[in-house]
């Protein structure tokens, strides 16, 4: 079985990008990078992240450089020229920052939950809901 979960910062703002699949029909994918720090030592590996649909778009929107994830999805690797170059293929990521450290929009968390699509996890969206409004009452 090829699973992999991750949790670190993204290295670089990710990068939204629309195609057309042989159905003709138009979509989006977002690639990013993750820093993953080494449980022992002080050595970090990097991971190329790419995520098709809907999640790229909640991506693109509430992750910048510096936010934090956790991401569930599967390693591929592709050759050429001899090389062999590693890619994550994300099936579902979790929201990790609070509402005030994420990019997110001046929105309402109403708001921003009625504006995704049903093409995103419920669950990921609750978290992000549930985290944002518990972090708002211990401030207050």
């Amino acid at each position: 079985m090829n699973s992999i979960n991750i949790f670190g910062r993204l290295v670089r703002d990710p990068e939204l990008k629309t195609y057309t699949n042989a159905k003709g029909e138009t979509s989006s994918l977002c690639n990013f990078s993750v820093a993953v720090n080494r449980k022992f030592g002080e050595e970090t590996d990097f991971f190329n992240c790419t995520v098709f649909g809907k999640r790229a778009e909640v991506i693109n929107k509430f992750f910048a450089k510096g936010s934090r994830i956790a991401v569930h999805g599967s390693m591929q690797c592709s050759k050429s020229e001899n090389k062999y170059f590693w890619n994550l293929m994300v099936d579902d990521f979790t929201f990790v920052d609070s509402k005030d450290e994420a990019k997110a929009p001046a929105e309402s968390p109403k708001d921003t939950f009625e504006a995704i699509d049903d093409d995103v996890p419920l669950v990921t969206i609750a978290i992000y809901l549930i985290r944002s409004s518990l972090l708002t009452e211990s401030r207050t």
